[in-house]
């Protein structure tokens, strides 16, 4: 699922143009003390004197309320800088949003608005914070046995001689979601989740590997940092131990600006090598997901424009496959399209795509009977969810309404010809301090405090 954090942990208001002077009200300047209330009594209408505000607090170690005061920061340079722009005054419009950027460079509004004013700053190389040798050769010598990885015939996927039918879940750790996971995630609390997907009968996860937290130093030397990747060791030892299989997803989150994933592949093609080669004695390991939805990235879902044309995108999944497969023959491959997949076919071996949008069993039954009648290879429904999120402003549900469509729809699978599922996502997320909930936190089978949903039972698992 591709997510986007737009909006600050508090919503900021909408940007609104600056009164005349006579209106400004009197707040903090260089020489005078601040206080919070200067905040609220100069949103909107004396941007300058709310940046000096927030500088002052931050200096002192205040804070004001549940969101961070950097956040609130962040979108009074990015409000600020909107003003200027619609006024005319580009050179110090993009000033505050290269300050709103450096502040948050996940968040994408300061970075849209630099990009339509062509004004991205170059990309600050990554700090050198390692002497080990560029690109180390992390695999074993031994070959493993062939026989405890997952293969395919024809269309279907097999485990040892034996039909494997995926019944699976995307997972993140509860405390831990997205960019957060690498680096906050909790093992012993992870060993507790995989514990109950197993005991729930699921028989596969789906993982995502950002690479920022993984490598120090230039990209293109892939140097790896051995205690991040040591969480992922041993992550992968918990999924072997519960006796899962686990979809690994590559090039997650990655930079499409600065040093673009399609344009720009040497910036990643080490990192790719060193993750596939470290890993690919692995068994437990059903195989590597090239891509999450880049059909997105050429702008097949509505309301996201295209940042690369479709023959950029998939000269890149050419060229990727080749490199994996190179480095690691044991393992499938795929890439999880969010529309039709056929375009992937020929570079994996496992065709998948991913289901939001309709509630209709009949439209998922039409849409995988349309797949099959075009292609031969093993098809996967890799993403399908619904949120539980009663207080959505629009599409309210709750957690009956999750159970019972997800529960159709899953059900609708299992008469067509397809090598099996997995939910998104497996638990409902703790949303990161500073940052209020939203319909992204509440599409988990289980609850946060691990209490499994309605959702869970509607599913055909053992």
């Amino acid at each position: 699922m591709l997510i986007f954090w737009l909006a600050a942990c508090t919503p900021a208001p909408a940007v609104t143009p600056t009164p005349p002077p006579t209106e400004t009200p009197v707040l903090a300047t260089a020489t005078t003390a601040a206080s919070c209330a200067d905040i609220d009594a100069g949103w909107g209408r004396n941007w300058p004197a709310v940046i000096t505000a927030l500088e002052q607090l931050l200096a002192a170690g205040q804070s004001c309320g549940p969101e961070p005061l950097t956040s609130k920061l962040y979108a009074v340079h990015y409000n600020y800088g909107a003003v200027l722009e619609d006024s005319g005054n580009h050179s110090t419009a993009i000033e505050h949003y290269q300050a709103a950027l450096s502040l948050d460079p996940n968040r994408q509004e300061a970075l849209a608005a630099l990009v339509r004013l062509d004004a991205l700053p170059p990309p600050t190389p990554a700090a050198c914070l390692s002497t080990s040798a560029p690109n180390p050769d992390p695999a074993p010598a031994a070959t493993p046995d062939r026989a405890v990885f997952v293969t395919h015939s024809g269309r279907q996927l097999q485990l040892q001689g034996q039909v494997f039918k995926i019944k699976g879940a995307n997972y993140y750790p509860r405390h831990a979601p997205w960019q957060r996971f690498l680096a906050e995630a909790d093992l012993a609390g992870m060993a507790a989740e995989l514990d109950l997907i197993r005991q729930a009968g699921f028989n596969t996860v789906r993982l995502f590997l950002w690479y920022e937290p993984l490598f120090t130093c230039e990209p293109e030397a892939a140097i790896p940092i051995e205690a991040v990747f040591a969480k992922v060791d041993t992550l992968l030892r918990l999924v072997s131990e519960r006796h899962l299989k686990a979809i690994v997803t590559l090039n997650d989150l990655p930079d499409l600006r600065f040093r673009p994933l399609y344009t720009d592949w040497a910036h990643y093609d080490a990192q790719t090598r060193y993750i596939v080669r470290r890993y690919r004695n692995e068994p437990a390991i059903l195989a590597w997901d090239l891509r999450n939805e880049g059909n997105i990235d050429y702008g097949v879902q509505p309301g996201n424009k295209a940042l690369f044309s479709q023959t950029e995108v998939i000269a890149w999944l050419e060229h990727i496959s080749q490199l994996v497969r190179q480095n690691d023959p044991y393992h499938l491959l795929t890439a999880g399209w969010w529309s039709d997949p056929a375009v992937t076919s020929p570079y994996v071996d496992l065709l998948s795509f991913h289901q939001f949008d309709a509630t209709d069993p009949s439209q998922l039954q039409a849409r995988i009977t349309d797949y099959r009648r075009r292609t031969d290879q093993p098809l996967l429904l890799e993403e399908i969810g619904y949120h539980s999120w009663k207080d959505a402003l629009a599409d309210a549900r709750d957690e009956t309404t999750q159970a019972r469509i997800l529960g159709e729809m899953i059900t609708a699978t299992e008469s067509t010809n397809i090598s099996g599922w997995v939910v998104w996502a497996a638990l409902d997320f703790v949303p990161a301090p500073g940052q209020p909930a939203n319909y992204e936190h509440f599409f988990g089978l289980w609850r946060a405090d691990l209490s499994p949903k309605p959702a869970l039972q509607a599913l055909p698992l053992p």
